[in-house]
């Protein structure tokens, strides 16, 4: 059985106007959005991204599928791609449907390799030698995001993009799939011997492509580990995933069917930053939905299906432990600037700023982990 990690390496793409400063970009929401912060009104506001509709085209590159991939016995790839696609727009809760998302397939194209500023949603099984994986990586989507203040319009992306809101907002402009042509993949059920299964993991990186990043439950899509394994063919929705897509995609039934649980996390008295928070239905035993806590300790789960919930707080190691191998946020993958595998910083806390986009003087970046986030 072999084990491989699924991520995202995130670009960001800035608009002049828009003043970031990331390092507290950290989960005010559950189930785990990208989240950009900026500066608004003289405070740091944090935005989760978004497509600017909920309409979403990919593009497919079909003349080239390496020998690694395996379709015999199984479906073709476009097939096996659109079954991945699928349940991030049909998957109801409590037999409603939370999201108003279209997703389709556009044209064929002839590219290999993520291109950031091309507007274009490309899926490739033979990039080029110079996109290079983390060591263990099945498969990586990278996403491009631009943030606009009110009634700003986007200069940088090249998508057009105008905020007619008045609010600032994070759009998603980009999000290219590629399968790593090292790993061994299949498209049949079961999965064969050492193989990864192409659903689960096309159905993992769509889900980083519509602006999630990784949750800490294990039964999910987005659980940040696939294996070649039948068990490891994660292919249905949980909850988590279920209620993330439809907090960024909200259709008319999602305030309706789901409600909020906030609160904050404490050790003597001091508010923990990162604690994994997990509602944990009361009945069943089963976890439902998960977080990590502010800076400051306090949480805040939005789209809790009704039920009783014990509340389970995690944090990653001991915060006592002066000792304890001490980790950033660079360890915790999906960041839009600067949290991705090898990425710099925006912002560089001692030495600031070593980017033009970032004004002001940068937030000091946490160091207080004892513990990985998997």
């Amino acid at each position: 059985m072999a084990k491989g990690m699924r991520g995202t390496r995130g670009r960001i793409l800035v608009a002049a106007a828009a003043c970031l400063v990331l390092w507290y970009a950290f989960l005010v929401f559950a189930y785990n959005p990208f989240q950009d912060q900026m500066t608004f009104n003289g405070a740091n506001v944090t935005v989760p991204a978004r497509w600017p509709n909920a309409t979403i085209t990919w593009d497919l590159n079909p003349s080239v599928v390496g020998s690694n991939v395996t379709t015999t016995g199984g479906t073709d790839i476009p097939t096996t791609l659109q079954n991945a696609f699928t349940p991030w727009n049909t998957t109801q809760l409590n037999g409603q449907l939370l999201t108003n998302l279209v997703i389709t397939r556009g044209s064929n194209t002839t590219l290999t390799d993520p291109v950031d500023n091309d507007c274009n949603n490309v899926i490739s099984f033979v990039p080029s030698s110079s996109v290079t994986f983390p060591t263990g990586a099945i498969a990586f989507t990278e996403v491009a995001t631009v943030t606009l203040a009110p009634a700003e319009p986007d200069t940088t992306s090249g998508c057009g993009y105008t905020n007619a809101t008045s609010v600032p907002v994070s759009f998603l402009s980009n999000a290219d799939m590629v399968f790593n042509p090292k790993q061994s993949f299949s498209t049949t059920t079961p999965p064969l011997a050492n193989h990864f299964d192409v659903q689960s993991v096309a159905a993992h990186e769509f889900g980083h492509a519509l602006g999630l990043d990784h949750s800490g439950i294990a039964h999910t899509i987005m659980f940040p580990f696939g294996d070649t394994t039948a068990t490891g063919q994660q292919r249905t929705l949980a909850v988590d995933d279920v209620v993330g897509i439809g907090f960024l995609y909200p259709g008319p039934n999602f305030a309706t069917a789901t409600g909020t649980m906030s609160g904050k996390i404490t050790l003597d008295s001091k508010g923990i930053f990162a604690s994994h928070v997990v509602a944990v239905d009361a009945t069943t035993g089963a976890a439902v939905v998960d977080g990590l806590s502010n800076p400051d300790g306090t949480y805040k789960l939005v789209g809790v299906p009704p039920s009783s919930y014990n509340v389970l707080a995690l944090p990653l190691g001991d915060p006592k432990d002066v000792n304890a191998v001490l980790y950033t946020l660079d360890d915790f993958s999906g960041w839009a600037c600067g949290y991705g595998e090898n990425s710099p910083p925006c912002c560089d806390p001692n030495n600031p700023p070593n980017n033009p986009n970032c004004k002001g003087t940068p937030v000091p970046q946490p160091t207080n982990y004892s513990g990985k986030f998997f």
